[in-house]
């Protein structure tokens, strides 16, 4: 029974007049979605190893098929095919398995077939990303194709070396990701198509932002030189702070703070520590934003994965900072006074509301 059918059977016997307590309702809703993920994605990794597998003992017998971009296209487009017929048929947990395998694996044949014939992975492996996007309405698939898209543009950047871009496209993501947090009503119910792929596209550019951050000061990307573009980096800088101050805002409006005080120490605090730690580790700035939204949204994952994020930029700034160690705990220990301070400040703030 999937979750259509089930809201359909408590709808006609509420029409009935049986009583349904909706709280022990959403909670039994929950449980059966998160064993139902954990059984699709146990499923997913076992059809993916008996495929590979497979794959693998094919490419043993035949080795020179696969080094011919036709034959790996025509693959792929078989793989593809048969994993969209599977996905209009009967939703259950191993055709759901059988799909996404299907897909990954027609989607890596086709990319690379067509890729390395026309010399266009980048643009091979975006067009096929969006196509699937569009066509496909199983959940984690729409997950993989939204990932794919946003890294096929990522490395389009590079191809057409506008390399110094990227800060703009990491920006125009963030403010994507920041609005589907905001409007997550309205764009669930107001718009049918994006309502359905809501989920595995904010899920994409959450984590997309936060992992391609992550990954800013590291080796993997020293041969395309984006830290070297600072102008940029300025632009983004400036986008995600005007991002975190309106959040901020939003914030202190919804717990009704109106001590002049406390909002302008909210304020600065924010604004400081943000300028002078995201212009050497972007990753700061956007998970700070999204672990605000998080706990605004009641987001358990995302405000853990934020704050993981969030811990690993500080540890590396620190670690950075050519200053003794006593200095840096001594530094360590005046800001967690000073957010205790803050913390204070907002609950006199609110006491005081609330007398009045």
């Amino acid at each position: 029974m999937n979750s259509n059918q089930f809201k359909d059977i408590v709808t006609s016997l509420i029409q009935k007049g049986v009583e349904v307590e909706q709280d022990a309702l959403q909670v039994a809703q929950s449980k059966l979605a998160l064993k139902s993920i954990i059984i699709r994605v146990i499923s997913v990794i076992g059809s993916l190893i008996g495929l590979g597998l497979f794959m693998g003992f094919i490419a043993l017998i035949s080795s020179d098929l696969f080094s011919n971009n036709t034959f790996l296209s025509i693959m792929g487009l078989l793989f593809l095919v048969g994993s969209f017929a599977l996905n209009r048929s009967k939703d259950s947990a191993v055709t759901d398995s059988l799909v996404v395998s299907f897909y990954i694996i027609g989607y890596a044949f086709m990319t690379y077939g067509f890729g390395d014939m026309f010399n266009q992975m980048e643009l091979v492996g975006l067009f096929f990303s969006l196509l699937t996007l569009f066509l496909f309405n199983n959940q984690i698939v729409s997950f993989i194709s939204s990932v794919g898209t946003l890294i096929a543009l990522q490395y389009v950047l590079y191809k057409f070396d506008i390399t110094p871009f990227y800060y703009i496209y990491l920006a125009l993501v963030v403010v994507l990701t920041t609005y589907l947090f905001w409007q997550e009503q309205k764009v669930r119910t107001a718009i049918t198509w994006l309502s359905k792929k809501y989920l595995p596209i904010f899920t994409a550019c959450f984590l997309y932002t936060i992992t391609t951050a992550s990954l800013l000061r590291s080796q993997a990307f020293s041969y395309h030189n984006i830290e070297l573009f600072s102008s940029m980096r300025f632009v983004f800088v400036i986008t995600v702070l005007a991002l975190i101050i309106a959040t901020v805002y939003l914030i202190i409006q919804k717990m009704k703070i109106i001590n002049p005080t406390v909002k302008a120490a909210v304020y600065l605090v924010v604004i400081l520590f943000n300028v002078l730690i995201t212009l050497n580790y972007v990753v700061f700035g956007i998970t700070f934003l999204y672990m605000l939204w998080s706990f605004m949204r009641q987001y358990k994952v995302g405000f853990g994965i934020s704050i993981v994020g969030l811990v690993f930029s500080m540890i590396m700034y620190y670690y950075d900072l050519g200053i003794s160690l006593l200095e840096k705990s001594l530094s360590m220990m005046g800001i967690g006074v000073l957010f205790l301070g803050i913390y204070y400040l907002i609950q006199k703030g609110e006491g005081q509301t609330n007398e009045k």
